[in-house]
């Protein structure tokens, strides 16, 4: 049982990010993958999307998709890889993803979900869970919660990881739906005892140890989401890697230099957030970001000085 999660992350949980993520916080936190949806894995470059980094640990495989054919190709296929679980979302609020039948718009059809999970269930022998809201549409109740809750539970499913807000299908951006939604701590700790045998974990808004610490006295987990990229000290501070923080950021550095890439800048990304907390910070941060091609990305590697 993980207590810490890594949220999935459209642009940023990706192999390389993961990868990071345990060089700073050990085998103490369980990864999840950016959203995959099940035809990109059915229709295009499964592997484009499935490939995992050498050495990443225990990774949860998020898909989006509501068509049951489609999300059990996509696990068949993706069980050529050493995922280790499966993860529904629930909780996406973008108008594309809504338009495909995807994400937080299939909290108004919990029969719908209870069966794709199910479906899911009864496709690989590794655990499945679900990422869900706490409601939609400003339809803010905890016993509108909880209905949904109680369609889905015939599918068996006993893991769910809920992000603590409602997702506004309407009138706000998935960025604003990070934020100006209120957080509804309480609802999530209702669930928990009201159905002590499920295995809850929180999301949204937590930022520092204190926070987490009061959260776990309520539910199994936490998942930290944006708090991973804008404080990876917090990651460090919180696991239990053998690195200190900048032998992380050495080792990801010769990581960076052993990988081939498409993109130079999703390979650089987890680096330059992570190059704080020194004069020169800024400008290393700088040297990095602007690098274009491996070339670029190699020679501002050799001029931090922090790296070498």
């Amino acid at each position: 049982m993980y207590q810490y999660h890594i949220a999935p992350m459209m642009g940023w949980t990706d192999r390389h990010f993961r990868y990071f993520m345990r060089l700073l916080g050990g085998d103490a936190f369980l990864m999840f993958s950016e959203m995959v949806t099940s035809n990109a894995i059915v229709f295009g470059d499964a592997h484009q999307y499935l490939e995992m980094a050498p050495d990443e640990g225990v990774c949860i495989l998020q898909l989006g998709g509501s068509d049951i054919p489609s999300i059990q190709k996509a696990i068949q296929i993706a069980e050529k890889y050493p995922y280790s679980g499966y993860n529904l979302n629930v909780g996406c609020p973008s108008d594309r993803v809504q338009n495909a039948k995807i994400g937080a718009c299939l909290m108004a059809e919990g029969v719908l979900v209870r069966d794709v999970l199910k479906a899911m269930m009864d496709s690989t022998d590794k655990p499945v869970s679900i990422k869900t809201r706490v409601g939609i549409d400003g339809v803010d109740s905890y016993e509108y919660f909880k209905q949904f809750v109680d369609e889905v539970l015939p599918s068996g499913c006993q893991s769910w990881i809920v992000h603590a807000r409602d997702a506004w299908l309407k009138g706000l951006s998935p960025k604003q739906n990070r934020s100006i939604p209120p957080l509804r701590y309480e609802y999530v700790y209702q669930l928990k005892k009201d159905y002590p045998h499920l295995d809850i974990a929180i999301n949204g808004g937590f930022v520092d140890k204190e926070s987490i610490k009061e959260a776990l006295l309520h539910v199994d987990a936490v998942m930290l989401g944006r708090a991973a990229y804008q404080n990876p000290r917090l990651i460090h501070a919180l696991g239990n890697s053998q690195l200190s923080y900048i032998e992380a950021l050495k080792a990801y550095a010769n990581y960076m230099r052993a990988t081939d890439v498409r993109s130079i800048l999703r390979l650089a990304q987890p680096l330059v957030v992570s190059l704080t907390g020194y004069h020169g910070a800024k400008q290393d941060r700088a040297k990095l970001a602007q690098a274009r091609t491996k070339d670029a990305m190699l020679k501002a590697l050799d001029e931090i000085e922090l790296l070498k």
